[in-house]
């Protein structure tokens, strides 16, 4: 009977898992693109894997996509407001240019376009971010 009572507490505990998935991406554009995000306006340095990265974040035209952060259904919100002036910066990159160049010369080259979104802006729009 104990095992059981352990067994159910355990099971209760492991599926609390927690999500926002509240940002949303639309391509608006004619072209495949992929992005990243920072609560900075610096884009992320470590280039191990961030090509493998973008590539599974494309976004072709017309389509939308949620983004989502573990660890509170209210996340996006945190992290937003723990960022340099409560603002979110979303990098977009061509998909086209991700496929034949490596991070660090796509990066240093400023071979994207950033957007920056103020957490009011964010709430006002409904966290929905549109890429024309």
């Amino acid at each position: 009977m104990n095992r059981v009572i352990v067994l159910i507490l355990f099971l209760g505990l492991v599926s609390c898992d927690y999500y926002d998935g509240r940002l949303q991406i639309i391509n608006k554009s004619d072209r495949v693109i992929c992005f990243d995000h920072e609560v900075d306006t610096i884009l992320d340095i470590p280039s191990i894997n961030k090509k493998d990265y973008f590539i599974r974040t494309r976004i072709n035209p017309g389509d939308t996509t949620n983004v989502v952060l573990p660890g509170s259904t209210k996340q996006w919100i945190w992290e937003v407001a723990s960022g340099k002036d409560s603002t979110l910066s979303i990098y977009v990159f061509d998909y086209e240019q991700v496929l034949k160049n490596d991070w660090d010369s796509l990066r240093k080259s400023k071979n994207y376009i950033r957007y920056d979104f103020p957490l009011t802006e964010l709430m006002e729009n409904n966290w929905t971010v549109q890429v024309e």
